[in-house]
């Protein structure tokens, strides 16, 4: 008795992958040991059970089924049969995007996908299906490219409306929403439209109309500011919109200067905390670079209000070299200084008057209109740009009085007379140094107009008007003195 038998090995190749296990078909010819007859069998592999067993798939059991990974996003209930699968699906939840064209630089999520985008550098030629229509020749990648484009040729049209009574059809998907929005929608209404309830936006892109729907995402945003970080058994803090979400953070976490001497200071917004921060570190470095006036063995000169750092904008009028800290502190001094611009006027009824300042207006109405108390005369307005001429400017501009200085005379004597005020004592200043001084020089006119109430102004105006530094003590003592006599007549 002999067997004879045929081996056939076949092997199935899926894209890429390669079968790991070769199957292995058996074909025998033998002759029956009992009647002697010979038949023909085939031996086939045995196959698996029909009855699979039950798996655990993120704590579910799942009866019969091969797709034991699923996806662990939330309100994504996608499963797969290899890992390597659901790893490309995670990637869609992640954003990562690893696999990258060389020429372009474009990424993808997939493997297969970059494939197909390498395919869009090749020259037409390449492609390897080509349509026989006569006076076609356009040539594609796959096959199913090619039959959509013949079926174009035969008019094929299989996008049907699915509106009750219209019986239009369309050869692309496009085309059949673009039917839909003109013929069965309000006018005005786009391709791609917003299915979210009580929404009737549309759009005319995928695109746009993506980006849209996140915004009925009541989980959107979250803050991330360390006093609104929840416990894990505490659901956080969820914002729909951008907007919501900066207006909680501008309400509940204002930025704050950190600086010792501002003592935890708000601002409105971040730009606002860096400009003011930018003034920590300008001062940081002036004092720096500028030495003491002990170092250089000289009197101290009035510093100006601000210093000297960062005075980048300069004044290009003609005979004009003042210089500024910003490009709007110029601008006000050019409008104000050279242009003649008052743009503040007062509001009292038959009163001229107008200011390129605010607080300058703000002073006259004090003094012109209101209470005759100093407390009431001291006005800052530190949201305009400040510059060294404002205070400058008299009560009444292009006045002859204020620009002699006699309207200044005038009511510092009045304020003398009432014993409201002390007047500068110069050239006798024996008082604070106990030896006469010389006689003043040509530069300096008999007697001073300036008034003052309290000892640092006086000290202040000697050395800067003057040239000449008190004792502290020595001017407090006078100025005591001088009050005393008030009460005593």
């Amino acid at each position: 008795m002999s067997v004879s038998a045929v081996v056939y090995e076949a092997t199935q190749i899926l894209g890429k992958r390669r079968a790991d296990n070769s199957q292995s078909f058996i074909l025998s010819s033998a002759e029956n040991e009992f009647d002697g007859s010979t038949e023909n069998r085939i031996t086939m592999p045995a196959s698996s059970s029909s009855k699979r067993t039950p798996v655990i798939i993120n704590g579910k059991m799942q009866l019969n089924t091969t797709k034991r990974y699923q996806c662990t996003s939330k309100g994504c209930g996608k499963a797969y049969s290899k890992p390597s699968r659901l790893a490309e699906h995670e990637r869609s939840h992640t954003g990562e995007r690893p696999f990258q064209c060389e020429t372009c630089k474009k990424s993808y999520l997939r493997e297969t996908h970059l494939h197909a985008h390498i395919r869009s550098h090749l020259p037409d030629s390449s492609r390897p299906f080509i349509c026989d229509k006569p006076g076609c020749g356009k040539r594609f990648w796959t096959v199913q490219h090619l039959k959509g484009h013949i079926g174009w040729h035969e008019g094929a049209k299989p996008f049907a409306c699915p509106e009750s009574g219209c019986s239009e059809s369309f050869a692309k998907h496009h085309q059949l929403r673009s039917h839909i929005a003109n013929a069965h929608s309000s006018p005005g209404t786009k391709s791609y439209r917003c299915e979210h309830t009580a929404c009737t936006k549309s759009f005319s892109t995928n695109q746009q109309l993506k980006a849209h729907v996140k915004t009925h995402d009541e989980r959107r945003y979250t803050c991330v500011h360390v006093d609104c970080i929840t416990p894990p058994d505490q659901a956080p803090l969820y914002f729909p919109t951008w907007s919501a979400l900066q207006n909680h953070i501008r309400n509940a976490h204002p930025p704050i200067c950190l600086h010792t001497s501002c003592a935890g200071r708000t601002f409105t917004t971040q730009k606002g905390l860096r400009a003011h921060l930018k003034l920590h570190e300008q001062r940081d470095i002036m004092e720096a670079l500028e030495p003491s006036d002990d170092e250089i063995g000289c009197q101290p000169s009035k510093k100006r209000r601000g210093g000297e750092w960062g005075r980048d904008w300069i004044c290009d009028f003609e005979g004009c070299s003042k210089d500024f800290k910003s490009k709007k502190a110029l601008t006000v001094h050019k409008n104000v200084t050279h242009l003649g611009q008052r743009n503040f006027k007062c509001s009292y009824e038959n009163c001229p008057n107008a200011y390129g300042y605010k607080h300058l207006l703000q002073r006259h109405v004090a003094k012109a209109h209101g209470s005759d108390d100093e407390t009431a005369t001291e006005y800052t307005d530190n949201s305009l740009p400040v510059s060294e001429d404002e205070d400058k400017e008299g009560d009444s501009p292009l006045d002859i009085d204020a620009i002699t200085g006699y309207t200044y005379m005038r009511a510092a004597r009045a304020k003398v007379a009432e014993g409201r005020a002390l007047q500068c004592p110069f050239p006798e200043l024996q008082s604070f140094t106990g030896v006469g001084i010389q006689p003043p020089t040509a530069q300096h006119k008999p007697g001073c107009d300036y008034v003052f109430r309290r000892a640092y102004d006086l000290r202040r105006h000697l050395r800067a008007s003057h040239g000449f530094t008190a004792q502290k003590e020595s001017v407090e003592f006078w100025v005591a003195e001088q009050k005393l006599a008030w009460y005593r007549e």
